[in-house]
């Protein structure tokens, strides 16, 4: 019975979710001579990994190479759930880390999402982390203002918690290929996987504390660069393209003056609890904010059993995933636009309140529209300043945890790619940041989602409550 109840719940599509990238480029005062990017130092004693779920291996120091740490790996059979679950309780995310993320998803996805006048994709995890890994670098003024953004005021914290969540999706998705293989529901495919490095180029001096910190708590490799050579673009969209299992395969356009990238990826890949069948799929009109109308592919299904929730001027509901995950879609109310919703973070955070008491159970009629865009965010400097980020975007910033060599961030550009199916959904996105030196009325027990014209959309990750993704869906038909 318990087998029959696995298969039921776990039963998947082949299909996918997939990866958002981030990249922060350091520049700083560049020294005369650079060395070729593949010229190594001699090697010097191996560092031990710390602590939490890491396992000893050694991290080889080589001029500014490291190997990144691993999770420990662990062999738990699928009924040793006093393991599991206890593997799980020492990777739990603080309340207060789970708030600073859900406050972080909300002021950041405003600022970036009313900017946006078309289709728009975003990361706020995948942010998160690069901010995260380079403030861990930072102090002064340039540290509280990122801490103040981030919601942490620790950056021992900050670090200790990313590297949490990094392992309890790395466990996860152990625990679930297991179960997958022990119930004979053949390969589980489906993640939510993290993954940081360090690229740096050979004349800026990079403090091994910092790079031990981000091999030990973000499990980042730091990579020697020439970021002269267009090589070295080359090599960093191919390990993004690793990462990413080939869903983003981009060639980095390197700067001369950069002095220090870091990658993060976030990749995810999940398929609906409940498929869509295909020969539900029709042909319909979508109306766009300007009345004018395209025509696109719906899919289409009904669940007697949904859930959703009324509020003022729209009604939200969600399909769950495979891997504790839902995606969310925000529907307004004939005569709202979509971008009312992202006003302010306020406005955001009560539209996609998810522990909000006023969720209904009763049956839900679904019609979204398949769709598949790119979208390339490159107003982000504005939007972290305003979020109180200031000082990294001059050349007072402070970075001496990094180098002692001045560093400060000059760019950061985001471009994504997401797109819906009967199996699923696929996303990327790849964010390039640079631094440079010198009352209510009782609701009915049904609801329409009837996707036809401009909405939100959110992937959630259920355990730890963060926004992978924001978006919104202005012209389904509108390809990248």
């Amino acid at each position: 019975m318990r087998k029959n109840r696995r298969r039921a719940y776990f039963r998947r599509i082949t299909a996918a979710m997939t990866a958002w990238i981030l990249c922060v480029q350091l520049t700083g005062c560049q020294q005369t001579g650079m060395d070729d990017a593949n010229q190594m130092s001699e090697k010097k004693e191996p560092i031990q990994t710390s602590e939490h779920n890491t396992n000893t291996v050694q991290l080889q120091h080589a001029g500014q190479n490291m190997e990144a740490a691993m999770p420990k790996p662990v062999d738990f059979s699928v009924d040793d759930y006093e393991n599991w679950n206890k593997l799980r309780d020492e990777n739990e995310i603080s309340e207060e880390f789970r708030e600073a993320l859900k406050q972080f998803a909300f002021r950041s996805g405003s600022q970036i999402l009313k900017q946006e006048r078309g289709n728009a994709n975003y990361s706020p995890l995948s942010l998160y982390y690069a901010l995260t890994l380079a403030g861990c670098g930072a102090n002064g003024e340039t540290a509280a203002e990122i801490q103040n953004c981030l919601g942490i005021q620790s950056q021992e914290e900050l670090a200790s918690q990313c590297g949490k969540m990094y392992q309890r999706f790395y466990y996860d998705q152990q625990r679930m290929k297991k179960e997958y293989e022990e119930y004979g529901e053949g390969e589980y495919k489906s993640t939510i996987q993290l993954a940081n490095s360090l690229w740096i180029a050979p004349q800026l001096d990079v403090k091994k504390e910092y790079q031990q910190l981000a091999a030990q708590q973000f499990f980042a490799s730091s990579y020697l660069a020439d970021f002269t050579k267009e090589e070295t673009g080359k090599q960093m969209g191919e390990w993004i393209a690793k990462q990413t299992k080939g869903v983003l395969s981009p060639v980095i356009q390197t700067d001369p003056q950069t002095m220090m990238s870091i990658l993060n990826t976030l990749y995810f890949y999940g398929s609906w609890q409940q498929p869509f069948q295909e020969s539900l799929t029709q042909e319909d009109e979508f109306t766009l904010e300007d009345g004018s109308k395209v025509s696109c592919p719906y899919l289409n299904r009904t669940d007697g059993q949904g859930s959703f929730q009324r509020g003022e001027g729209y009604t939200l509901s969600c399909l769950n995933t495979n891997n504790w995950c839902k995606m969310v879609f925000l529907l307004p109310d004939e005569g709202k636009k979509v971008s009312e919703f992202f006003n302010t973070p306020e406005d955001l955070e009560r539209a996609l309140d998810m522990d909000s008491q006023n969720w209904i159970s009763g049956k839900v009629t679904w019609k979204i529209p398949k769709f598949s865009f790119g979208s390339s965010i490159k107003k982000l400097p504005d939007s972290l300043k305003v979020m109180g980020m200031e000082r990294m975007f001059t050349d007072n910033a402070e970075f001496n945890g990094i180098s002692d060599q001045p560093l400060w961030v000059s760019q950061v550009i985001q471009e994504t790619h997401i797109a819906i199916d009967e199996q699923g959904v696929e996303g990327a996105a790849y964010t390039m940041m640079a631094m440079a030196g010198s009352a209510m009325q009782m609701p009915e027990l049904e609801a329409e989602m009837i996707l036809d014209r401009p909405f939100l959309f959110g992937i959630q990750d259920s355990s730890s409550g963060a926004w992978l993704f924001l978006g919104v869906c202005r012209n389904p038909a509108e390809k990248s």
